[in-house]
This record gives structure tokens, sequence and C-alpha cells, in this order.
């Protein structure tokens, strides 16, 4: 079957304003038969699971299930929350906090070391400061307040003790942001709990961090839509098609703000800048076998921009990527050369792409 035929199931959350969904499974027009799924608004985005070959709806009770429980675990900063608590004594005490909060946590500690602090798991003060959501117009924060902010960003200062499961920030005034990794890190748990229930086909999508498995029922691929960045919630520049994986976006246009006189801010912060990445580019889109690494790695190929980018993506095994830069080339790295179709009809006047 044709990918660039099959029809395309789009969704858009209303209740914030714009279209948060970056990637959007593409669900074959032929029959799949036997299928379950269930969609919900959590996490602050719109996700779904869909089971294949699977009839009973029951299975998707304990998926759900953990969603809701690591959202309020990892998402929250809630007076007596984990990450609420390590704020709050930042530069007093360490805090003992959950396993879930404790492993991500330490997968985040070392993606920032890895990434040389691109990704950095204490730009809470930054993140905060900004306060970038959903589109409207505002200022940018006064540049003695985004010095103040950076400061108190550094990894470094991050303490983990494995023996009393507990999380230290050794400064006062700094805070733990998981924003770039919790939506990885709960596909992949939401994953593991669908394979203990016997399930051998499924797609997790959590507001457009992509996980499948196993492929379709009849043994065909996924495939998933690259959304056009110049025009977010109304076309796709391709089709990514697999069976088995990963597939995360970081854009500039998910969560913005504009100032008074018409520049625009956008979410993905330089934590050696203190101000939203200007790297050339304007879309990443990563493709792993764990979720959680492509989440990661998408806001931090977002920073380093393509050519630094593309030698993050060669050094590391089982990563692909597609970069999109501010001048509307697409660059894909040589891993997805016959995994990624490219809609040249409709797009290829726009974008130009080329495969590195």
């Amino acid at each position: 079957m044709n990918l660039l035929s099959v029809k395309k199931q789009r969704w858009k959350i209303t209740g914030i304003g714009v279209a948060l969904l970056l990637l959007m499974v593409f669900l074959s027009g032929c029959d799949q038969g036997k299928t379950v799924s269930r969609s919900d608004f959590l996490l602050d985005t719109f996700v779904s699971i869909t089971l294949y070959g699977e009839s009973d709806e029951r299975l998707l009770d304990k998926p759900f299930e953990r969603i809701t429980a690591l959202n309020s675990s990892l998402t929250a900063f809630e007076t007596g929350s984990d990450l609420g608590l390590i704020k709050e004594n930042a530069g007093i005490k360490p805090v003992t906090v959950s396993e879930d909060t404790y492993r991500i946590i330490e997968k985040s500690l070392a993606y920032s070391q890895n990434s040389g602090g691109y990704f950095d798991v204490t730009i809470g003060p930054l993140v905060d400061l900004w306060g970038i959501h959903s589109p409207e117009t505002k200022e940018a924060p006064a540049p003695e307040a985004i010095n103040v902010a950076k400061a108190k960003t550094d990894y470094t200062k991050i303490v983990l003790n494995p023996a009393d499961q507990s999380v230290y920030l050794t400064e006062t005034g700094m805070a733990v942001n998981l924003g770039a990794i919790a939506k990885g890190y709960i596909a992949d748990e939401v994953m593991a709990v669908i394979k203990e229930e016997g399930v051998e086909h499924a797609i997790v999508n959590l507001g457009g961090n992509v996980l499948v498995m196993g492929g379709k029922a009849d043994n065909s691929d996924f495939g998933v839509g690259v959304e056009d960045p110049r025009n977010p919630g109304n076309g796709y520049l391709g089709v990514l098609s697999l069976k088995d994986g990963s597939v995360v976006t970081s854009g500039d246009y998910q969560r913005y703000f504009t100032d008074a006189a018409g520049k625009r801010y956008h979410h993905i912060l330089d934590p050696f800048t203190g101000y939203p990445a200007d790297s050339g580019l304007i879309q990443v889109t990563v493709v792993t076998e764990a979720s959680v690494d492509a989440d990661s790695l998408s806001t931090t190929l977002f920073l380093l921009g393509l050519d630094e980018g593309l030698k993050k993506v060669e050094a590391l095994s089982d990563v692909e990527a597609i970069f999109i830069t501010n001048e509307n080339k697409i660059v894909v790295t040589s891993g997805l050369k016959d995994a990624f179709v490219f809609d040249e009809e409709n797009y290829g006047d726009t974008y130009t792409m080329t495969v590195r």
C-alpha cells in the first residue's frame, strides 16, 4: 500500500488555542481487523493508544492508569509533589523521591552530561521566567532577570544519592524541569505495560510523541506524518515508515509569544544564552528505539543546529533524524533514506530535501 494514500487522522487541541500535535499516526484505510483505541486529554495534551489485533477494551485500563500516575508525579510542581519539594529544598537539603522521579532525573542528568549541557535538566529557572505556553502578546524578560535565572541553570549542581533515592540541588533558586523528556519516559513506561499484557501491535501517541510496536496486525509498517512547520496543523511534509520505534519532533512553532514590536519568542531555550534558541533550525524529528532518547535528543539537536546536530547523530548508534532549517531545507540522515517519503508534489516548491 502506498504510504501517501493512507488516511490521515488529524486531531486539534482547541482548549489551549493551538494545535500541539507535531506528529500524527496515519491509519490505513484498509481493514486492519480487530482494534481497540482510547483517547483522553492528559499531560496537558491529547493522548491516544491503539491496540491492533485486540478486541478487549479492558487492555487499555492499565496503560491509562500508568499515564495518570506518571502525570501526577513527573509533570506537576504543586506543593508536596516530588518536583515541588526538590525546588523548595534547593540549597537546603536532599529530598527523597519516588522511583519514577529518581529514574527520570537520573536519565536526564546523563543526557545533560552527554550533550555537554545543551540539554540541561536544571533549566527550570529559565523556563519559569520566560513562561512560554499558549500564543499570546507580552514582553520578553529583562536581560538582568535572564542572567540571574541562567546562573541558576547548571546540571553539575544536582546531586543524586541512590542509597536513599534522593535528589539535591545545591543552590537556592534552582529547579528541575522535565518538559523535554517526561513524555518520552512516560511513553516507554506505557508501552512496557502494554507488552506485559501480551499485546504485540500498538501505537502510543502522547501529544505527538509517537511510539509504535510490531507494525500493524497485517505486518505492514505504521506511517507517521512529519508536520509542515511553516503551516502546523494543516499539512505533512512526508511520511516515516516503521514497525518499531519512536518518533519525536521539536519545533519553534509549538509554544511561543510575540512582543509588541512583533518579535516572536519560542519555547526551546538555550541554557548557555538564556534566550530561545537561534540555531538556524525550525524543526527536528528524531527516530530512535526508545521514546525517552528521542525526546531528549530532539531538543538537543535543535539547540546544536544542523552541522553539529548531524555530527551528534553520526556519533550515536540507532539514531536517525530529519532537520528542517529556516531556509526551508530538509536534511534527512542516511538511515532514513528509504523510510521517509517526502511529499514532493505538494511541498517541492517550498522545501528542498537532501540525504546526508
